[in-house]
C-alpha cells in the first residue's frame, strides 16, 4: 500500500476513538482474526438495540485499529440493524460491487488485499459477537 494511504490509517488509528474498556458492559466479547493474529476485545452499552457507549481494547494492525476507530466514531447512537447494514456497505465496498460508505474511502487500497478485508471488519464483528454472547446469557 502506498504512503500516502499509510499516512491516512495512521491518522485513524491514532484517534483511537472509543479505546478503553467499559465498567459493567451489557454486552462484551472477544474476536480475533486466526490469519493475521488481529484480536479486539468490545464492550457495548445498550438500551435495547441502540448503542449507547463503545469501549475497545485492540491488538491489531494498522487497518484494524483504523477501522476500529472509526467504528467508536460513529456507532454509539446507532442502532445494532444500523451497524450491520454499515457492515454490509463496507464488506460490498471492498468487493468492488459498490461505492465507499461514508468514512472508508481511504480503504481503497485495502480492496486488493482480500486477506485485508476481514482486518477492517473485524470490529463489526466483535460487535456481533458481544450482542450474540449477551443474548445467549
Amino acid at each position: 500500500m502506498s504512503e500516502i494511504y499509510q499516512t491516512a490509517f495512521l491518522k485513524l488509528a491514532g484517534r483511537a476513538s472509543g479505546a478503553g474498556r467499559l465498567d459493567a458492559p451489557d454486552a462484551t466479547a472477544t474476536t480475533h482474526n486466526p490469519m493475521c493474529g488481529d484480536r479486539i476485545t468490545m464492550d457495548l452499552k445498550l438500551d435495547g438495540e441502540r448503542i449507547v457507549a463503545l469501549g475497545y481494547e485492540i491488538r491489531a494492525c494498522l487497518v484494524c485499529q483504523a477501522s476500529a476507530s472509526i467504528v467508536g466514531e460513529t456507532a454509539v447512537g446507532r442502532t445494532l440493524s444500523d451497524l450491520s447494514e454499515q457492515r454490509e456497505a463496507i464488506r460490498a465496498y471492498l468487493k468492488s460491487e459498490s461505492e465507499a460508505p461514508v468514512d472508508y474511502s481511504d480503504f481503497e487500497p485495502v480492496k486488493a488485499h482480500i486477506s485485508r478485508h476481514h482486518c477492517v471488519l473485524l470490529p463489526y464483528q466483535a460487535i456481533q459477537d458481544a450482542v450474540s454472547a449477551a443474548i445467549s446469557d
